[in-house]
């Protein structure tokens, strides 16, 4: 069902009497109105499926069915309870207007019309249900502002304090003398994980902001053509801390002059949290790969390991933005599986979608598609 685009009220109305929906016509037209009628029922109901009206003018007596029934059928149905329906009657009685109420009917205008009743009738129920759209659209950001906000704090309270208490207790250990600053493993053990520790910690924290960014819709995408094959070699030089650690080996298969038209912050993020997850779940000695793949307007971009694999039960939880899943790494990495699902979204706002696959035991390749891109010349 279309919804109305344009920014005059659309009325719709059923009536056995043409001539009145010619006169209603008249009236509404000329008050700037959108207005379609009918006196049939069924080609009532496909007016209503092609264009959802802001108020529906409903004639109280007609020969195939009551308006009262009419109205209660259409309040029965979730996609048009919302919509006001005005009864047109020659009835003044106080039972029947006490029954159309019930019914779900927000106003009566008797026949013969008045023009100026009538259009203050239909103009007043259109800004109501107008302003009462407005007040549930807020009511709506306010309830994913809140949302955000907690799991914010949930993240910012727990996954962030960790690597930060972490950091600290290893200071307080230096500054009381327990670890000895002087020693050889004082350089390749306490400062090393000091690093990790601040990269982890810095790494979620980019993260947060990104994802609190995307949800709250302040990202600005900016497509450009991408040089891959230097992206990913950024990317490498970034992470080298944690590969080298591992002793995992980081191979680019990315072809010479492979280019892509993304937004370059977004692409950067995506590869960067591609690759930190598939080191951390790959163990001493392993080997990540990035391969690119063309086809036709897409470069399908992958980024291979030969770590622990996903169990194909998991796979759905790690792509759902609205579950927290998290697993630790092969050497007990910590994580939040933010990472995952902030890829997912800057993918999709480059117009890509990323995918999973994945073998217990063998290693998982995550990948997504970009436009392909040309070669800039300066």
């Amino acid at each position: 069902m279309s919804q109305q685009v344009t920014e005059k009220p659309f009325i719709l109305a059923i009536d056995d009497e043409q001539l009145n929906l010619e006169l209603l016509r008249f009236i509404l037209e000329r008050n700037d109105f959108i207005f379609k009628g009918t006196s049939n029922v069924d080609h009532f109901f496909e007016l209503l499926a092609e264009q959802r009206p802001n108020l529906i003018l409903l004639d109280v007596i007609m020969p195939s069915i009551e308006g009262f029934e009419l109205c209660e059928k259409l309040k029965g149905r979730k996609e048009y309870k919302d919509i006001p329906v005005i009864f047109l009657t020659g009835k003044v009685n106080v039972r029947d207007k006490v029954r159309g109420f019930q019914v779900g009917g927000v106003d009566y205008v008797t026949k013969p019309f008045n023009e100026q009743e009538l259009i203050a009738r239909i103009q007043t129920h259109v800004e109501l249900r107008r302003a009462k759209n407005q007040i549930e659209q807020q009511a709506e950001n306010l309830r994913q502002s809140n949302a955000l906000k907690d799991r914010m704090f949930s993240i910012i309270g727990h996954d962030l304090r960790s690597p930060l208490s972490a950091a600290k207790l290893k200071m307080d250990f230096i500054m009381r003398g327990i670890i000895d600053p002087k020693t050889d493993q004082f350089v390749d053990e306490t400062v090393f994980e000091l690093l990790k520790t601040m990269d982890e910690a810095l790494s979620l924290l980019q993260n947060l902001l990104g994802w609190a960014k995307s949800e709250s819709n302040q990202i600005q995408v900016i497509p450009e053509h991408l040089d891959l094959g230097d992206i990913v070699e950024q990317t490498f030089r970034l992470l080298k801390l944690g590969s080298e650690h591992k002793k995992i080996t980081l191979i680019n298969n990315i072809p010479q002059e492979t280019y892509v038209h993304a937004d370059l912050n977004t692409t950067k993020t995506v590869l960067r949290n591609l690759l930190s997850n598939a080191i951390k779940f790959t163990p001493i000695d392993g080997e990540i790969q990035v391969n690119a793949i063309s086809k036709k307007d897409r470069t399908i971009v992958e980024v291979q390991d030969n770590g622990q694999g996903i169990p194909p039960e998991d796979i759905p939880k790690i792509l759902n933005p609205n579950e927290h899943f998290s697993k630790l790494g092969t050497e007990k990495e910590p994580g939040t599986g933010l990472g995952l699902v902030l890829c997912q979204n800057f993918v999709n706002k480059n117009g890509g979608t990323l995918k999973i696959r994945s073998t217990v035991g063998k290693g998982s390749t995550f990948y997504f598609d970009l436009p392909i891109g040309e070669k800039v010349t300066v």
